[in-house]
Order: structure tokens, then sequence, then C-alpha cells
């Protein structure tokens, strides 16, 4: 038998020229917009697809990777991330440069800063819904940037033919690993949608 249906013209395993490994954390640069961050516990990465996001071999994007007194920093045209080597994800450590709208408004984002321009996404069920319900975050804001946390997103096996869901190992279980993806698409919508597909399927818009 064929690949599943679900994994045609997909592989979660990223470029390696797209990526950027330092000690415990991992950046893989998908987009010059979309950089995935993760930080685990030992440096044990995870490459299986997961829930959301099924396909991270893309083009890599043109960026640069500086290391200067224990700081890394990566650039594209459009994100500066930087990150202090060594150090859990915090504001402190970690933070991502971006500009904003038609006059360049200048966004630094840091892990906790709270999405206040966020347009929302959709209800998952409207079972025993009666009236108004609260929505999730979406995929687009206003204020340039989203975070998706698929820290604790289920996984799909390694089986080509029918792969089924499985829990992620016990450091994402138990909250101490952290797997990221930062869109920094300014107020580019079609193109952070367009994007989103490309690394989590079409018709899988839900994050």
């Amino acid at each position: 038998m064929g690949q599943s249906t679900i994994f045609q013209g997909c592989d979660p395993m990223a470029h390696p020229a797209s990526v950027v490994e330092c000690g415990d954390a991992r950046f893989t640069v998908l987009t010059p917009a979309m950089i995935r961050m993760e930080h685990v516990p030992g440096g044990a990465f995870e490459d299986r697809a997961s829930q959301a996001f099924i396909n991270r071999r893309l083009d890599p994007p043109a960026y640069e990777v500086d290391r200067d007194a224990g700081v890394l920093e990566i650039r594209t045209d459009e994100l500066t991330l930087r990150y202090t080597e060594g150090e859990p994800f915090t504001a402190e450590s970690l933070s991502v440069e971006l500009q904003v709208g038609d006059a360049g408004r200048r966004v630094l984002w840091t892990p906790g800063l709270e999405d206040t321009g966020n347009l929302m996404g959709t209800v998952r069920t409207l079972d025993g819904v009666s009236g108004a319900c609260p929505l999730e975050p979406g995929l687009l804001s206003r204020d340039g940037w989203v975070l998706i946390d698929d820290s604790k997103r289920p996984l799909f096996d390694a089986d080509p033919e029918w792969p089924w869901m499985t829990e992620r190992p016990e450091p994402h279980r138990e909250g101490d690993a952290l797997d990221w993806y930062f869109l920094g698409y300014g107020h580019d919508y079609l193109r952070a949608l367009k994007d989103y597909t490309r690394v989590a399927g079409r018709h899988r818009f839900r994050t």
C-alpha cells in the first residue's frame, strides 16, 4: 500500500538547511515570517507530524545566523530572533522583532506577551451551546503576530500506511518541553493563511 492520504505530498521532517540547533533549543526557519521554536531538556527534538503540523519540508528561505557573547541571532528579511544560549524560553532569553503595518511599526515579541489584537478562530462544536460562546485564538491578529503552542498536541506515529495518534513524550506531557510556531506576517493575512496551509495541509485551519 502507498502513503496515507493525509500525508500525500507532505514530509514532517524539515530541510536540514532550515534548522539551527543550540543546545536544548532548536529553531526551524520555515518561511521568512514563520519560525518553529523548540526547547526540550536533553535536546530530544520531535520530527514526527503533529495533529496540526504535518509538513515542515519547505524550501529553506534566506536567513543569516550570528553567535556573539552567548547570544544566537537569526535574521530573515522579515524577522530577527534573539536567544540567550543555554537558557529556557523566557521574556529575558528569547525575543522576535518585526515591523508591522505600512508605517513599519516596530514590534518586539517575547514569551508571555498578550496577543490583544487576535481576530479569534472558530468553535470546534456547537453541541450544548445556546447563545454566545467564547472563541479560541485564531491565526490572524491586528498585533501582526501569532504564537501557536503545539507543545502538547498528539503526534502521528511512523506507520506510513495508516498513521495513528500517539502521545507526546514525557517532557511535553509534564510541561518541561516547548514546541512553538511564531507567525510574524504583520497585516498580510492572506499570505499568513497560505503559508499555514503549506505546513498544516489544506482544509486544516484549526490551531
